[in-house]
């Protein structure tokens, strides 16, 4: 991170400290402040990063940046310990940041005294810190329905022996068929459940993306043909090939294509489409990437509104009257498991659009 010098300094007289402050080019703003707390350097996102439109004067005082600055300078040159402060910094109706403000003292080799100041966004680290507690949270949830959903299951097996009985004793017992479809129905969900909690295994090969899409279109176009719904595929992708579990990734395809398809209830249009991408957004994949293959799934449904669109992968939400709520949870947790990402993007009336970055094999 460059340093614009307000006074000719010479690099021989700072402590070796701040020379290596300097060299290692920090991703904090720096400023630095002599003994008469005067603004000798500082770096170019200072400013901006204190919701300035233009760098700081020349030897400013330090009484005249925001409060935690000032008192950090005084307290640095007063007692010549390191101190630092947390808060919030707004100036000139700037968004207000959560900033780490550290100031280090610097002796120079005559003796004479410094501050060097830095100022850190520690906003994406409260992000990333809120992130990891509800992962927590969700791997201990996840544990739980796991744990739950298997009991279920073992208690069915009873239920189930019961229900197929009674309907060989008394075949016309309404009741009776009404209790196996309910069975058939928790079975089902308490399968999802144990899918969506427990890693798939690490089965992975090389894969055609090309041909496992077309064998999952070729599952649904029945529907789509009854439906009246229009498939267009556009396969540009090259390489197609991905590292990973084809049973898994086609789970995921097929998940999409079918809430593709149930979006639309007649005279739409159901898009696959691949390309290649390099550069930031491969490299922007888990682990990094030089190049990923990106799948794009798009209907022509009646689209999801903001507020359910924010929701869309988490576990048990459904806006279907009989939805598990765990289709799109699963896709996410495939696609992840893949070192992919996979993201959507609706509008009432317009239709969803879902895109799914994979690194290519």
């Amino acid at each position: 991170m460059p340093l614009t010098a307000q006074a000719p300094v010479d690099r021989g007289e700072l402590s070796a400290g701040l020379v290596r402050l300097m060299q290692d080019e920090l991703t904090v703003a720096t400023l630095v402040f002599d003994a008469h707390q005067q603004l000798r350097l500082q770096s170019q996102d200072a400013a901006r990063m204190l919701g300035l439109d233009a760098p700081f004067a020349p030897r400013q005082h330090a009484e005249t940046f925001p409060q935690p600055i000032h008192e950090l300078v005084q307290r640095a040159l007063g007692t010549n310990a390191s101190a630092s402060h947390t808060g919030f910094s707004q100036r000139n109706g700037a968004p207000a940041l959560p900033l780490r403000f550290t100031a280090l003292p610097l002796t120079h080799v005559d003796g004479r005294a410094s501050v060097a100041v830095l100022v850190q966004d520690v906003g994406l680290a409260r992000r990333l810190e809120g992130d990891v507690r509800h992962l927590d949270r969700l791997a201990s949830m996840g544990t739980l329905a796991a744990e739950m959903a298997h009991e279920v299951r073992n208690a069915l097996v009873a239920v189930k022996t019961f229900a197929d009985l009674l309907l060989e004793q008394n075949p016309q017992a309404e009741l009776g068929e009404t209790m196996q479809q309910e069975i058939k129905r928790i079975d089902s969900i308490t399968t999802q459940v144990l899918k969506y909690s427990r890693p798939s295994a690490a089965d992975f090969c090389p894969a055609g993306m090309h041909e496992l899409l077309e064998r999952s279109l070729r599952l649904v176009r029945p529907r789509c043909a009854g439906g009246n719904i229009t498939v267009v595929t556009r396969f540009a992708a090259q390489p197609d090939l991905v590292h990973g579990n084809e049973g898994c990734l086609a789970q995921a395809i097929l998940n999409l294509l079918l809430n593709a398809t149930e979006a639309m209830s007649g005279d739409g249009t159901l898009t696959v489409e691949t390309d290649s991408v390099a550069g930031a957004a491969a490299a922007s994949l888990p682990g990094g990437s030089e190049r990923s293959l990106r799948i794009v799934i798009r209907d022509t449904g009646a689209g999801i509104s903001s507020e359910h669109l924010a929701r869309l992968f988490e576990p048990f939400f459904t806006t279907k009257p009989n939805g598990t709520g765990l289709g799109l949870a699963i896709t996410r947790r495939i696609i992840h498991e893949h070192r992919g990402v996979i993201t959507a993007e609706s509008q009432p009336g317009k239709g969803t659009s879902f895109h799914i970055l994979l690194p290519v094999a």
